[in-house]
């Protein structure tokens, strides 16, 4: 009877742990969530985008997605659903958009642990959980709207839902199999890499794995797809298959510049040196592991180049290297000398399959590989780290994977800390940061403060009524634009009033604080003047003033409000209101993904 309370009371507080990493991982992804949300031009372009189809009608949902970054090729368009949903439950509001991707990202470490317990004791899957939940790379892309921000989610999900569908011991493998089809359909629309890379990795394990599972599930699993990919088809069958013209596009256009770009071995070398920082960054948080830069002089002839700044920061990117190549190492020697079997092994293969074809894949752009690349391949760097710890244990040296979990989960709350500090002060201080290579923010801004400055906008709108003019850092501008719309406020790009001077007229500008009102300002001076300056911490608002000589008109006239449109040359995106008539030249210019 004692042994048997004894476990109960070990079985209670692994329970009561588990919980309390989930809560711990759900107060870092939610504390001040509306107050500090990174809403920026991509995320305004996506509410102007959204707000239209929940102010004026669902049919006003465009049938394609945000684009593919460097191109006018589109995702699907379910990002944009998922926020339609959001905004209609949570209301049409920065925040209120970004809801259901809070929700989602929260639900993440629930997900990853499943996924992780497949190969995993319950020991090290905790200690793995720990880092997961506190990563700050993780926990700063569940804070907001995005496309790719939620690919963990559904990564995840796809894999789980493909382990258990191959286990000999599943009696349900037909229904892993349709959670997978309608994983990996949510998936492949939210970044270009993740819609090349899943497919290829299913059909690769599954032809080593040949799981047995009646067609109709397999029938069942292609529908889900073709519902899903439904919007997309629709819309190349109206456009005479402009969006797969662009897909041919892409290719061709990177296949061009391999030419005057970078060899293939320096692209090689360089993609694994950026994924074993990546790894590094995502479970320790430190954002300033340095690699030298490899330089191809001649045929398999290298050049290392390494500043100062690399030199100081060159020890941490070799941890980085070793810590992602024991990883590797371990894992490649169990599954080669067939030291694992069933569930296991099965987990080793298709991290196998996940690593290479994801390396592959970012060879071609290893030199422009963004942050949020790594969102994609996450989940392998713990795989890694907990192999390592298998290795400690087994060779009675567990104390020091203990020692590394208290200093990577007190590392990314020590930064986390730190970010959390400033996006407080974001409002009220003026202050600069040091290279963010998670969000590559280059100035703390949060939603909060942009909407003080909207405070003090409207205010003076509502003395004079008159129209507000606004240019902004690229960054913000679209932002500052979609919050005087919200506010039913008169508004247009200071930059488009051109030769027009009017009389009527609130003019403003809002950028960073380090530069001076004159610097902000200078641009202007020859037919506006200073009138006040007002400080938001980070951000300074100039309102700008016409010098009565340079007056040319009295006030713009504003007529109906239209519907966002393209630039020209851009591909057609259809709405579903439109899919029994003509499809207009429609949804805003963006960056995209």
């Amino acid at each position: 009877m004692k042994i048997k309370r004894g476990w109960k009371n070990k079985k209670g507080l692994y329970l009561g742990l588990l919980i309390a990493l989930f809560l711990i991982g759900f107060f870092l992804r939610s504390y001040h969530f509306s107050d500090w949300l990174h809403f920026e031009l991509d995320q305004s372009r996506d509410a102007k985008v959204v707000g239209l189809a929940l102010e004026d009608g669902v049919g006003n949902l465009p049938l394609l997605g945000p684009k593919a970054a460097g191109s006018f090729l589109r995702l699907g368009p379910l990002f944009y659903y998922t926020e339609y949903l959001s905004g209609l439950i949570f209301g049409n509001n920065p925040a209120g958009l970004s809801a259901i991707s809070l929700i989602l990202s929260c639900l993440t470490p629930i997900i990853f642990y499943l996924f992780i317990r497949r190969y995993f004791s319950k020991k090290v899957s905790v200690m793995l959980l720990a880092v997961f939940c506190v990563s700050i790379f993780l926990v700063m892309y569940s804070r907001f709207a995005w496309n790719p921000n939620n690919i963990p989610f559904f990564i995840l999900i796809f894999f789980y839902s493909l382990l258990r569908m191959v286990d000999s011991d599943e009696k349900h493998k037909g229904r892993w199999l349709l959670l997978a089809s309608l994983a990996l359909s949510f998936a492949s629309q939210l970044h270009f890499i993740v819609l090349l890379s899943l497919p290829v990795i299913a059909i690769i394990f599954l032809i080593i794995k040949r799981p047995r599972i009646t067609w109709k599930f397999w029938l069942g699993a292609f529908l889900i797809l073709l519902f899903f990919y439904i919007p997309p088809i629709i819309n190349d069958y109206k456009t005479g298959g402009d969006n797969i013209a662009e897909f041919q596009k892409m290719f061709e256009k990177k296949s061009s510049s391999e030419k005057s770009g970078h060899t293939l071995p320096e692209k090689v070398i360089r993609s694994f040196e950026e994924t074993s920082i990546g790894y590094f960054l995502v479970y320790s948080g430190y954002q300033k592991a340095e690699l030298p830069r490899i330089e191809e002089k001649s045929f398999l002839n290298f050049n290392a180049k390494c500043d100062q700044e690399c030199r100081n920061n060159l020890p941490f990117g070799g941890l980085a290297t070793l810590a992602f190549v024991a990883g590797v190492f371990l894992g490649a020697e169990r599954l080669i000398r067939k030291k694992e079997e069933g569930v296991k092994k099965d987990f080793l293969i298709l991290t196998a399959i996940y690593l290479i074809i994801t390396l592959g894949l970012f060879v071609p752009i290893a030199y422009d590989l963004a942050p949020r690349f790594f969102l994609l391949i996450a989940p392998i760097g713990f795989v890694f780290l907990g192999l390592i710890f298998n290795f400690l244990e087994k060779k009675k040296l567990f104390w020091i994977a203990y020692l590394i979990i208290l200093i990577l989960v007190f590392s990314n709350l020590w930064t986390t800390q730190g970010r959390f500090s400033e996006m407080a002060r974001a409002p009220y201080d003026s202050f600069k940061i040091d290279s963010d290579k998670i969000l590559k923010e280059r100035h703390r801004v949060t939603l909060q403060q942009q909407l003080l400055i909207m405070d003090y906008m409207e205010d003076i709108y509502k003395q004079n009524n008159f129209p507000v003019y606004v240019n902004s850092d690229p960054f913000y501008r679209r932002s500052f634009l979609y919050h005087l719309e919200q506010r039913n406020i008169p508004r247009d790009d200071f930059r488009n009033t051109g030769k027009n001077v009017y009389a009527n007229g609130n003019y403003f500008l809002v950028y960073p604080s380090n530069d001076t009102p004159e610097e902000i300002a200078e641009k202007y001076l020859d037919n506006y003047s200073i009138a006040e300056v007002k400080y938001f911490g980070t951000l300074t608002a100039v309102q700008m003033k016409p010098l009565p000589e340079s007056i040319n008109a009295t006030e713009q006239e504003f007529g109906p409000e239209k519907k966002p449109t393209s630039a020209a040359g851009v591909p057609v995106r259809c709405r579903w209101n439109e899919i029994m008539g003509k499809c207009n030249q429609n949804g805003l210019e963006d960056d995209g993904d």
